[in-house]
């Protein structure tokens, strides 16, 4: 079936995770399945272009490995491929390149996050016993960077020369600037909370609590933000002068606060510690919280950008799938 239209796409770069990454992670970890070992017969020669492997004498066509790829990822794919070709055309039209040494230092940084993930959802403590694990595959760790490298450095490529393209329309006031400042340098307050989806349990919580019930275990069983609740309610230190910190503010050490509403749900937040501010000068660190802010202007800017940027393309689609 042939389709031409007028395409919507969503806004994320990073592509699809393909299947031979998570059979490597499948085995690696044990979550495969070990076939029966069988009298095999010595691998034949292809010649043929369109086969792409002989299982026991069966041939597998390229066509059928093609129409599983469009039949599992196909307008998905092809809604990546679309971005980059977008993104591709943008940085030519303003000039915008990246050197192949920027690409490399992306790219390890996207395959440390990779890799970084990969172990805290394992819970592997370092990269050492990661190692022992992948050698227990027949892998190694410089392999399995490698396989991970050929799969996101077309990815690294885009996304730095959509940061370079974003980064032209980004002007930071000095307002920004001391707001972070006090984001990343002023008063911090240690806190924890408890979120619930209504008013009405954030109300029965608060009874309890005032009434002695331990902060943490009630976090544990109760609380929907399960990042914190994981640690007993406790939340990353926030200024006192923005978002959620405003509502805090005034609280001492050990308070709880009343019930606080944002997009999130209903809040209760207890205070464990409050720090005084660093002795670093504005000035001083000017330099870094500039790309602070530039960093943070490209994540929210990103999505409209690129919706904007499919909305004013003529994009046709036929994908075919026989």
């Amino acid at each position: 079936m042939v389709t031409k239209m007028k395409t919507s796409i969503g806004v994320s770069l990073i592509p699809l995770v393909i299947s031979i990454e998570m059979f490597l992670i499948q085995t690696t970890f044990g979550e495969g399945t070990k076939a029966p070992k069988s009298a095999k017969t010595e691998p034949q020669i292809v010649t043929d272009k369109n086969i792409v492997a002989i299982v026991n004498g069966q041939k597998i066509a390229k066509q059928e490995l093609y129409n599983l790829l469009i039949d599992t990822y196909g307008e998905d794919a092809l809604d990546v491929l679309i971005r980059r070709t977008l993104i591709y055309q943008m940085a030519e039209k303003e000039g915008i390149k990246a050197t192949s040494t920027e690409v490399e230092q992306k790219l390890k940084a996207f395959v440390d996050n990779e890799i970084d993930g990969l172990m805290r959802t394992y819970r592997i403590k370092d990269k050492a016993d990661l190692e022992k694990e992948l050698a227990k595959a027949g892998s190694s760790l410089a392999q399995l960077e490698e396989k991970m490298s050929k799969k996101m450095k077309k990815q690294a490529e885009v996304e730095l020369l959509a940061e370079k393209l974003m980064t032209k329309t980004i002007v930071i006031t000095e307002e920004e600037l001391q707001k972070a400042y006090d984001q990343e340098y002023g008063e911090k307050i240690e806190a924890g909370q408890i979120v619930f989806r209504t008013r009405r349990e954030a109300e029965d919580a608060l009874k309890k609590l005032q009434s002695g019930a331990d902060f943490a275990t009630l976090a544990k069983n109760e609380s929907i933000d399960r990042v914190s609740a994981a640690r007993g309610g406790k939340m990353q230190s926030f200024s006192p002068k923005n978002g959620i910190g405003l509502e805090v503010a005034h609280l001492k050490t050990g308070e709880l606060s009343g019930i606080i509403k944002t997009d999130y749900g209903y809040h209760i937040i207890k205070i464990t510690d409050r720090k005084p501010p660093s002795n670093k000068s504005f000035k001083s660190v000017k330099g870094e919280l500039e790309k602070i802010v530039r960093n943070q202007q490209y994540k929210e800017r990103i999505g409209p950008w690129l919706i904007s940027l499919i909305e004013n393309a003529s994009v046709t689609k036929n994908l075919v799938n026989d």
